[in-house]
């Protein structure tokens, strides 16, 4: 399901958040407004990293997506049993960290985190395996569509484990067994657990919906091989993804980035800080163009 980069990353505290919570069909949501001034009705389904609503990074780039391009942004808490522990990171950087052989009290110290490593993770991985949970995000994908009023869209955008759901509800129809496409515009970023590339390809190719990729040259989780195969099999099915055979598809590579750099930047990482800010741009201009 996942690399360690899954849980690793920073905090971004520098902000309070300005949208709110409340309860949206059965799930806790957060809820990112876009500005008095905007008249869309089209909404965004952002499907979060594993910490999900326990991390403030989703709420703020929530914040910023809903700000920019004038569509309500949710956020609903879709992992079973909620998102990971906040804890995890402190882990991850201590069992990251190198020790000499020698340091005692070092080595006691990454024995400790690797005890707490197992103790969080386990659980969760059952709990959260990205296509058991898959069914439940689907069905509230389409309570989102089935509530919104004629001529609005439905955007969606993941990020990790998030990218996982994302990219799958680009293949599914509103209503099961439909002709209709559930999702109008996609973006991900640094998606874990995909088949890759057939459901990269499935879920460009299967409704022609607009599928924006920002993807990390170091990401364990998907590699650059798969990525270029996908790209390659589109290529040869529907063309170089600039509306040839009615397909619109993009790509783009951040080099130096790590899995998870477009939601959890760490503050003096340059790279990955610019990485983070040309993603978060990336998405809103895939947004602001279809949705």
């Amino acid at each position: 399901m996942s690399c360690p980069d899954c849980f690793k990353g920073a905090i971004h505290s520098h902000a309070t958040p300005a949208g709110h919570e409340e309860t949206l069909f059965g799930k806790r949501a957060y809820i990112a407004s876009p500005p008095s001034t905007s008249s869309s009705q089209s909404v965004i389904l952002f499907c979060c990293d594993a910490f999900s609503l326990n991390l403030i990074n989703n709420k703020l780039l929530a914040d910023s997506y809903a700000a920019a391009t004038g569509h309500k942004v949710l956020v609903p808490d879709l992992i079973p049993g909620g998102g990971i522990s906040l804890n995890v990171l402190n882990i991850m950087d201590t069992l990251s960290n190198k020790v000499a052989w020698y340091d005692i009290w070092g080595q006691l110290k990454r024995m400790r985190a690797l005890f707490l490593a197992i103790w969080y993770f386990v659980p969760f991985l059952i709990r959260a395996n990205p296509p058991g949970a898959y069914a439940g995000i689907l069905s509230y994908a389409r309570k989102i569509k089935a509530s919104l009023p004629p001529g609005a869209k439905l955007g969606v955008c993941g990020f990790c484990w998030g990218g996982y759901q994302s990219t799958n509800l680009s293949a599914e129809p509103a209503v099961e067994g439909g002709s209709e496409r559930l999702i109008d515009a996609q973006f991900c970023a640094h998606p874990s657990g995909l088949k890759a590339p057939g459901q990269i390809v499935e879920a460009i190719t299967k409704f022609k919906v607009p599928y924006s990729l920002a993807h990390a040259s170091l990401d364990f989780s998907l590699t650059n091989k798969k990525v270029e195969e996908a790209e390659a099999i589109l290529r040869e099915k529907v063309g170089r993804g600039d509306g040839e055979n009615g397909a619109w598809y993009e790509f783009k590579i951040y080099e130096g980035c790590h899995h998870g750099f477009a939601a959890r930047a760490k503050p003096g990482d340059k790279v990955e800080l610019q990485g983070a800010e040309d993603a978060k741009q990336q998405a809103i201009e895939w947004f602001n163009r279809w949705l």
